[in-house]
Order: structure tokens, then C-alpha cells, then sequence
């Protein structure tokens, strides 16, 4: 049954101007400005390889389920690596081919630079018979405008008349640079475990930062950034040291392995390691944390198994006060009604939180359950899970929703 508009507008009004909130921002936030989703990421990456390389991603692919991306085959390398690190031989079979350590490593090296690369200066396949879009140092195409009127509105909108103000935790699982870059353009005071410009190394533990603890008032920052997979800019040193690297600079050398984003293997594995585990640790936390807050999600489709059992864990804790406001895009599946992605679906159904639990979809709002409680017009969809339009509902209020 149906609910009428106007309340349910002002209800997911009305969270978005909780004091304490969170954002768990996906590849989606970025795909207007520039930027590639998984998917066509994955083909631009296949298409960029050469020789060997690109043979044994595609074998690998062809292995994989069909809705795997380039995240995946690089897990799966890395499980290779683990594979060929175990046995006498050093080598592992890809296809019908032998391959040593070295060669899987190089592999897993070049994926990530080729990642790096696309992501830096961006990328738009095909579509609707226009030619793909393909960013360069000489002529990038990626833009940020989008992202600075998100943080504008998140800041200078929903928190100005607010009398308790804690920071704003930004979690995202993307390695290009905007949300940063649009926090900084934006003037917004934030921490994200580095110090220094752009050069700077990684020091979470300065009692000022107020890193672990999200919302902690240390440091009189307003934001803090957790980029739970790692960065295009992030760099493991000769002495071991994660360092942010400033675009251009020979140091530390582009080197296979050095660079830190998408992390390989087994998650679980890597994020026990520093800088993840740090990371995680604070998203752990910032969901734990005891006061009513919002965990609002925007861009990200529920692929990564890992980030979805840090949200389900907490939640189910009977102290906690935290409200999920997820914003999706729902497939036009003709077999599936509800067309959510299959995490979202199974809260929604078995949860025992799922009444702190809002999805806010292009075909539907649904809370508690997979009741649809707010269909779209006839012959039209919502507009505001996207992130143009859940920034013009930050910025202009329930009005502003369709």
C-alpha cells in the first residue's frame, strides 16, 4: 500500500538533518563526472592490456560469473598469487597455459596501473552509437563540479542551523580522488589519516585527527575521509611506508606492487593489515557508534560481500540507533518485481532491523519490507536515488524529490 508523498518525502527529509551522519559512497557518485562504472571500467582495462596479459585476464574473466568486474579478477589473482606462493613449482595454470609467481604479479601490477590511469583522467564507453569518451593527462575529461555541490549542500545547507554539529564521515569504496578533492575546493576542514600536502604519509595516530573515532570533535574538522579501498595517489615507499603521491612525481617509483588500491586476495586477509585494518576498524565503529544516527548510501550497488557484512553485523545489535537510508537504482529485471540488489532484498525480508532500514529506489520506496511503499507516476521513475538527484533534495529539501 501506498503512502502518501508528501510524508514519505519529509521522512527521508528529515534523516538526511540528523547531526550524526555517515555516507558510504559507491562508484555510481562518480559516473557523471567522468568516471567509469565496473563494468565498462573492466572492458576498458581488458582493452588496454597486451600479448600474455590480456589472454590470461580474459581467461580468468571467462572463469568468473558473468556480473564479475575487475575487482574480482584481481581477487582472484591474488588468490593465484596465494596459490603459486604455496607450491614447489612457483606456477600456477591459467587457461591452458603455465604462468609463474612473477608473471601473476606483473599481471596483478598492471591491472591496477591501467585502473590508476583510467580513473585519473576518466572514461565514457559507447553509447547510443557515440563514440567512447577516453580521458588523458593532456585532455582529461573528468570533471568535479558534481561533487562540490554535494559537499555545498551537505554543509552549507543541512548543517548550517544546526546547534550540535560533529563531523561528517565519509566512507567510500571508489580510488579516484573527487570526494576529497570537492571536500577541499569546498573549503571543509577534514582528516584522512595522512599528514602533509600532496606529498604526505600516513600517521593515523595523532591524537588530533580524531581518525578512529568518527565523530569525535579533535581537531575542529567537520569531515573525515575513510577510503576503505585504497587510492589512485597511494603508494607503498622502499621503506614501507604508505605515502600519498603527488601526480607526476618519480617517487616512490611506479613499481609493480607499490600501488595501494583495490585490495588483493582475500579481503578479509588484507584488511588486517594497516592502512585497511584502520579503516574498517573506524567504519566498524562509526556504525557501533551509541547515538541516534543516519548511515546514508548512495552509488554503491551492494557487489562487495565484505562491506556488507560491516553493515549487517552492528546492526543487529538491539543498542543500536543507527538508521540505513540506501539510495539505488533498480534493474529492469522483467523477472523480478522489486529488481533491488540481493542484499537490500534479504534485509529488507529478514532483518530483524530492518525497520531501521530505508530504500529509497527509481521504481519505489520500501521500509520494513519489499512492500512498495511509494511507486513512481505512471510510465516514470524516481529520480532522487541518483546522486544529482539526492543533491538537489540536500539542497532544496522534500519539494525537490520526484
Amino acid at each position: 500500500m501506498s503512502v502518501d508523498s508528501t510524508q514519505c518525502r519529509k521522512q527521508i527529509d528529515e534523516l538526511m538533518s540528523l547531526p550524526q551522519q555517515m555516507w558510504l559512497l559507491g562508484a555510481g557518485v562518480s559516473k557523471e563526472s567522468g568516471m567509469p562504472l565496473m563494468h565498462p571500467l573492466t572492458d576498458r582495462v581488458e582493452a588496454m592490456l597486451e600479448g600474455d596479459e590480456q589472454t590470461d585476464f580474459r581467461s580468468i574473466r571467462a572463469e568468473l560469473p558473468k556480473a564479475a568486474h575487475v575487482e574480482h579478477v584481481l581477487s582472484h589473482i591474488g588468490d593465484l598469487i596465494a596459490i603459486a606462493s604455496r607450491s614447489e613449482a612457483k606456477k600456477v595454470t591459467i587457461g591452458k597455459v603455465k604462468r609463474e609467481l612473477t608473471d601473476l604479479r606483473d599481471l596483478h601490477a598492471r591491472i591496477q596501473q591501467h585502473i590508476r590511469d583510467t580513473m585519473r583522467w576518466g572514461y565514457s564507453p559507447a553509447n547510443e552509437g557515440k563514440a567512447p569518451k577516453i580521458g588523458s593527462q593532456a585532455k582529461p575529461i573528468v570533471t568535479v563540479d558534481a561533487h562540490c555541490r554535494f559537499v555545498k549542500a551537505v554543509f552549507n545547507v543541512r548543517r548550517a542551523g544546526l546547534e550540535h554539529r560533529p563531523p561528517v564521515a565519509f566512507f567510500t569504496t571508489n580510488y579516484d580522488t573527487l570526494l576529497e578533492d570537492a571536500i577541499a575546493l569546498c573549503r571543509v576542514p577534514a582528516a584522512d589519516g595522512f599528514v602533509g600536502g600532496a606529498m604526505a604519509f600516513w600517521d593515523p595516530d595523532r591524537r588530533e585527527h580524531g581518525f578512529d573515532t568518527p565523530f569525535s570533535l579533535d581537531g575542529g574538522f567537520q569531515a573525515r575521509i575513510y577510503k576503505l579501498h585504497g587510492s589512485i595517489d597511494w603508494f607503498v615507499s622502499e621503506e614501507d611506508i604508505v605515502v600519498r603521491r603527488r601526480e607526476g612525481a618519480g617517487y616512490p617509483p611506479d613499481e609493480p606492487g607499490r600501488l595501494l588500491m583495490v585490495p588483493q586476495a582475500t579481503k578479509y586477509q588484507v584488511t588486517q593489515r594497516d592502512p585497511f585494518a584502520r579503516l574498517f576498524a573506524a567504519f566498524r565503529r562509526a556504525i557501533s557508534d551509541p547515538n541516534p544516527g543516519l548511515l546514508a548510501i548512495c552509488g554503491y550497488i551492494f557487489g562487495d560481500d565484505h562491506v556488507n557484512e560491516e553493515i549487517e553485523r552492528p546492526m543487529k545489535y538491539r543498542s543500536s540507533k543507527l538508521t540505513v537510508l540506501a539510495f539505488v537504482r533498480q534493474s529492469d529485471d522483467a523477472g523480478n518485481e522489486h529488481a533491488l540488489p540481493a542484499a537490500l532484498s534479504r534485509w529488507l525480508q529478514e532483518a530483524p532491523w530492518r525497520e531501521r532500514l530505508l530504500v529509497v529506489g527509481s521504481h519505489g520506496v520500501y521500509h520494513g519490507s519489499l512492500e512498495n511503499r511509494y511507486p513512481p507516476a505512471a510510465n516514470s521513475l524516481h529520480t532522487w536515488w541518483s546522486f544529482e538527484g539526492l543533491t538537489k533534495l540536500l539542497e532544496q529539501g522534500p519539494e525537490a524529490a520526484t
